[in-house]
Formats: structure tokens, C-alpha cells, sequence
């Protein structure tokens, strides 16, 4: 019962799942190798999306056409034969697709997500970052063009360095200037104790400072200038001197006005994207401008705009989320991330939520002055993809469990077998004893009666004869029989063509007394081991020698030809008396007699080791025929084996 509300309850969430997913089978070519994938099932969301189409047993890419573009089927087919999961995303005409793959035995489960909509507002985004970038840029430029002033001051606020465009601006060689004050070289009283403030709550809090002054240049007259002071810090960790960069920034005025026009243009656009966005600005991080879906995501209304973050969303506070939004403000280094875990209030309901988040810093003049925040919730989708990870974590411990019950069975089997090996041997062995007694007694009885017996008696004791021949034969089969795979045999290359010929060696007697011909010609050379192969064949050549029609020379055709990479077919073809197509599978079971034991000799398990032969090769071996048309005998065997031994 619990099983059956397992099934109903991942069933329902698997239907209910928002986005499509799909399980496929991996569909194998003739060298066991993943050639492509058949549905095998579709959740209700990728049904709706395909029209409810008829999808049991069709090829993926049949199903959802997108499937069959190569780097997309390309990486299905990794999974399925690494069993390492994978994330797509791939473009198709118009659309986005976003898939996850995980491997279940030889299935495939496929999460797809339609991110289109995502894709157009990344770009829609990247494209106005891109526009206000090159603004950026431009700015850059323009400042670059105007020579920096670059000095160095010592802690008692003299010059130890100063570059040549602000020895130029004071007029002065470097050996006048360095090593004087600010008021030796030219600044004013308050412009002075302005910088030997900043210089020493530089070197008191290690921090940098920025300002903007306005003095005269010698040859440009009065300018606007812009200036960092940042502490430079010795291997102690002690401040011992303060660098400093200034700036012309005069030209840049219209640059700057530029510059807003392009923040107009960006507003609008953010506005305007489907993507959940925030602006963010200043060191409190103020919400200054927020798109409807945002406020629809986190619950809130308009109010919020002018507020800082943290206080419109207060639970953010020590979350990884607002340690990373902290340090793009204060590194400028930007922050993508797939599937955070951000817990907040929303609609006055606290709850775990999922997000891909990006994070973008703002710049203006060179330093940061805020960033975007795009969030895109995905937690239906995080925690449908866990809900099928614990499915497949419970159906990997089932896996384990049934393989170990296997492994127990197996080596059950392995005991048993041995058992039965070795009582076959015994019972061979004990049983040839009394055949042994009956056929010596009957030998002896046969010499004391000599020329005292009628015809009646002389006919019985060869019946007797004949039973006891039999008997030990069955016994040997027996034997053989059981044994076939007591040991193992050490494949070497074996010419089929030498088999043959040994065969009729071994048959000489047999094939003229009959009139029987064997005709083979350009056999293979396979791997295997010798003496069983000599067995089959033999076995099946005696049969055809065997099972002929009164008055009739047996005539043997051997042929060959491959039968697909690596392994070839072997036809035996014989004019004897055949058999009903009925039989087709039976004639291979041990003990098995489609004739008459008075009219034709055997014990009924040549076949049956036959088809144990081919089998242990590797291979296979099947019969036809038809009553008084003959048989052909068809033995596929792999021209090299996999293992040292079969």
C-alpha cells in the first residue's frame, strides 16, 4: 500500500510539475551503442505544450523536434553512457531551452524549462548595460585625453613624487618641488589645511578619500579638479605614505549630462523587461527604481522606492544573498548565481524561496555608485527537481538491495552447480559398473552356451549387447554434459578449416563405409577453444552422417560469411532425413529423440552440447528443416572474444 501512495504521490508531482519533463529509453545500434531515445512518458505541462500529442515509443526528436538538433541529443547521449548529469541550453528558431538530464539505469530523465523569456531580457538588459557602457567608455576616454596629476606624499605632508603634468601645472622642475610643503609649492592657506586633514584620517582609518576642488592652472587658469588620496601600506600593515591621482574634469561637464540622458534611457527599459529588476544606490543601497514584477515578487508596493533595502526586506540581513549584494557594491566585482536559497517575507508570509540572481555595479566618474538586481524565481522548479532526486536516491537503495539478493542467489547457483557437477560424475562412474557386470556376465554366458543356442536366444543376448552399448554411451554423454563447464579453456585462434579436415581424419572409416562428403572451403578463424570447437562441429557432422535415408550418401555443405562487425555465420546444410519445423527449438534439449532409437543410434544429447558449445563462445547455434529435405544447422560465433578464457 505504501509503495502504491509513493507511485500515486510522485506521479502527482510529476504532473503537477510547471515545467515539461520527460523520461526516455536509450535506443541501442548493433554495437551496443546509444544511436538515439524513445519516450517512454510525459508529465501533463510538456503534454500541454506539445498538443497532447501520441508520443509512447516515438523517437525524441519526433516528439519535440528540438531534441534531435546535434548538441542537444550530442549531450543526452554523454549522459546516458557516463551517467553524468548535465544542463543544456540551446536556441531553436525563436525559443530558448533550458534542459536538465539526470541518468535512472537506462533511462533518462529530462527536465525542460521554455527560458525564452528569460533569454530576451537578459539581452534586452545586456544590450542597454552594453549602451551605457559605451557612455562609460566614452567618459574614460574623454579623461584619459586630459593629462592625470600623480603624487606621492610623505606622512609629514611634503611631496616625495610628482608627475610631469603637475610640475608643469606648477611651473616648477622636480628638483624645486619635491620634498616641499603644499604652501611651498603654490596652494593656498585653506586648499593646504584642506589636504593635511585628508592626509591624516587617511593614514588614521586606512581608507581613501575622494573630493572635488577648484584652483588655477598656471597655463589654463581656473579648473575643476577631481582627486583620490589612498594610503599605501608597508608589509607591517602601517601606512607610510599617501598616493594620490587629481584629476581635470572640467571638460566632462557635458559628458556627464550625456551620461544622464543614457540613466533616462535605462529607466525606461528596466520598466519595460519582464525580469524582475531593481536599481539600487549610495551606501545604504536605496531602492530608486523597481519594475512591477519585482514588486510583485517580493510582495510590496511602490512605497518602497527611496527606502534602503535592508529595510524593505529586513530577513536578508546575514544571508549569503546579502553578504554577495554588500560586496558588489564595495568590489564592483559582478554576481551570478543559479538557485539561491533566500528565505523572506512575502505577502506577509515567510517561506524558502529559490532565485537565479545577477547582480550588475553602477559607476559613475570611476567609482561605484549602486547596481542592478535581477531575480527570476525559480522554486517550483528547484523543488520539483528534488522531489524526483529523493525518488531516484530511493530507487538507487532498492537497486542495491535487489543486486546484493542477486549476488546471494548467484552464488546459491554457483554451490549448487558444483554439487550437481560432481554427482553427475559419481553416478556416471557408479552406473558404468553394473553395465560393466551385465555386459561381462553376458559375454560369459554367451561362451558357455556356445553352440547350444537357438536363434531366438542368439537374437536376445545381441539385444543385450546392443543395451548395454547404449547404456555406457549415455553415461559418457551424461558426463560430458555436465562437465562442459567445470573448467575453463584458454581462447586461442582457431582455423575452422583445420576442424574440418581433423574431422575427416577421425571419420575416415565412417565416411567411406557410408559414402558420406563433406565439402567446405574458406572458413574463418575465430577465437575459442579448440576442443570444444572440434566437439560441435563433430557432433554435428556425425548427425548428418547419422540421420539419412536408407540407400543414401550423406553430403555435407560447409559454407561461411560475416554476420555484422565482429562476428561471422556458419551454415551446415546435410540431405538427410530432417525434421518438422515444429521441432525447431526441442531438438536442442537434453535427452531429446525426434526418432526412433532402433532405427537410429544416439543418446539424444549431441545437440543439447552443441548448443551449450556455441553458447559458452559467446555465439549461438539454430536448426531448420523440413521431413526428407534435409537440415541446416546456422552457428554465429564472435571472431574474437571479450574474455582470456570461455
Amino acid at each position: 500500500m505504501e509503495n502504491i501512495k509513493n507511485k500515486d504521490l510522485l506521479q502527482i508531482a510529476f504532473d503537477a510539475a510547471s515545467n515539461g519533463i520527460a523520461v526516455m529509453q536509450c535506443i541501442y545500434d548493433n554495437e551496443q551503442r546509444v544511436r538515439d531515445f524513445s519516450v517512454v512518458l510525459l508529465n501533463a505541462s510538456l503534454l500541454r505544450q506539445l498538443g497532447n500529442t501520441e508520443y509512447k515509443d516515438r523517437v525524441c526528436g519526433d516528439v519535440f523536434p528540438v531534441m534531435k538538433e546535434p548538441p542537444v541529443l550530442e549531450a543526452f547521449k554523454k549522459v546516458a553512457e557516463t551517467g553524468m548529469p548535465a544542463d543544456i541550453e540551446h536556441k531553436y528558431i525563436d525559443q530558448w531551452f533550458h534542459f536538465t538530464v539526470v541518468q535512472h539505469v537506462d533511462l533518462l530523465v529530462v527536465t525542460i524549462t521554455d527560458i525564452s523569456e528569460r533569454k530576451r531580457t537578459e539581452i534586452t538588459l545586456a544590450r542597454a548595460l552594453d549602451a551605457a557602457e559605451k557612455q562609460q567608455r566614452l567618459y574614460h576616454s574623454i579623461t584619459n585625453n586630459t593629462p592625470d596629476l600623480v603624487y606621492v606624499f610623505d606622512l609629514n605632508y611634503r611631496f616625495s613624487y610628482a608627475n610631469k603634468a603637475l610640475l608643469s601645472m606648477w611651473g616648477k622642475s622636480a628638483a624645486d618641488a619635491i620634498g616641499k610643503g603644499l604652501r611651498e609649492n603654490g596652494y593656498e592657506e585653506w586648499h593646504a589645511l584642506m589636504h593635511e586633514r585628508e592626509i591624516d584620517q587617511v593614514v588614521a582609518t586606512k581608507k581613501t578619500i575622494r573630493g572635488t576642488v577648484s584652483f588655477p592652472h598656471a597655463e589654463l587658469g581656473k579648473r575643476i579638479y577631481d582627486y583620490i588620496l589612498t594610503p599605501v601600506i608597508n608589509d607591517q600593515g602601517k601606512v607610510e605614505a599617501i598616493a594620490g591621482t587629481t584629476r581635470d574634469i572640467t571638460d566632462f561637464k557635458q559628458t556627464e549630462e550625456s551620461l544622464q540622458e543614457s540613466e533616462i534611457r535605462l529607466k525606461t527599459v528596466i520598466d519595460q523587461t519582464p525580469a524582475p529588476t531593481l536599481v539600487l544606490s549610495g551606501d545604504d543601497l536605496i531602492i530608486e527604481q523597481v519594475n512591477e514584477p519585482m514588486l510583485q515578487l517580493i510582495g510590496q508596493g511602490e512605497g518602497i522606492i527611496g527606502r534602503p533595502l535592508i529595510d524593505v526586506l529586513p530577513e536578508l540581513k546575514g544571508q549569503y544573498v546579502w553578504e554577495q549584494v554588500q560586496k558588489v557594491y564595495t568590489d564592483g566585482t559582478p554576481f551570478d548565481q543559479s538557485e539561491v536559497l533566500v528565505p523572506h517575507t512575502r505577502n506577509g508570509i515567510m517561506q524558502d524561496h529559490y532565485y537565479n540572481l545577477a547582480y550588475r555595479p553602477r559607476f559613475e566618474n570611476g567609482r561605484i555608485t549602486g547596481m542592478i538586481q535581477v531575480a527570476i524565481d525559480v522554486t517550483e522548479q528547484v523543488v520539483t527537481r528534488k522531489k524526483v532526486e529523493e525518488s531516484e536516491s530511493r530507487y538507487r537503495n532498492l537497486s542495491e538491495t535487489l543486486e546484493q539478493q542477486v549476488s546471494d542467489r548467484t552464488k546459491e547457483l554457483q554451490r549448487s552447480n558444483e554439487d550437481l557437477q560432481q554427482f553427475a560424475h559419481v553416478a556416471s562412474h557408479d552406473l558404468k559398473e553394473p553395465v560393466r557386470k551385465i555386459k561381462t556376465f553376458t559375454n560369459r554366458l554367451e561362451q558357455h552356451l556356445s553352440g547350444k543356442l537357438d536363434a531366438d536366444a542368439t537374437r536376445y543376448i545381441d539385444r543385450i549387447h546392443i543395451a548395454t552399448n547404449r547404456m555406457f554411451t549415455m553415461i559418457d554423454g551424461v558426463l560430458t554434459y555436465s562437465t562442459l563447464n567445470a573448467g575453463m579453456h584458454n581462447c586461442d585462434k582457431v582455423d575452422l578449416n583445420e576442424v574440418i579436415r581433423n574431422i575427416e581424419t577421425d571419420l575416415e572409416v565412417t565416411l567411406q563405409a557410408t559414402g558420406a562428403k563433406i565439402l567446405s572451403n574458406s572458413l574463418p578463424v575465430v577465437e575459442g577453444a579448440a576442443v570444444l570447437l572440434y566437439q560441435l562441429f563433430y557432433n554435428l557432422i556425425n548427425n548428418s552422417i547419422k540421420f539419412v535415408p536408407p540407400a543414401t550418401s550423406p553430403q555435407i555443405i560447409i559454407s561461411s560469411e560475416q554476420n555484422g562487425a565482429g562476428f561471422t555465420k556458419i551454415i551446415l546444410r546435410d540431405n538427410g532425413i530432417g525434421f518438422e519445423q515444429a521441432y525447431t527449438e526441442r531438438i536442442f534439449d537434453t535427452f531429446t529423440r525426434l526418432n526412433s532409437k532402433d532405427k537410429y543410434e544416439g543418446t539424444g544429447l549431441g545437440l543439447a552440447l552443441c548448443k551449450k558449445i556455441a553458447e559458452r563462445h559467446n555465439g549461438s547455434i539454430t536448426a531448420s528443416g523440413k521431413p526428407g529435405e534435409g537440415a541446416a544447422f546456422t552457428i554465429i560465433l564472435p571472431l574474437q572474444q571479450k574474455q582470456d578464457t570461455v
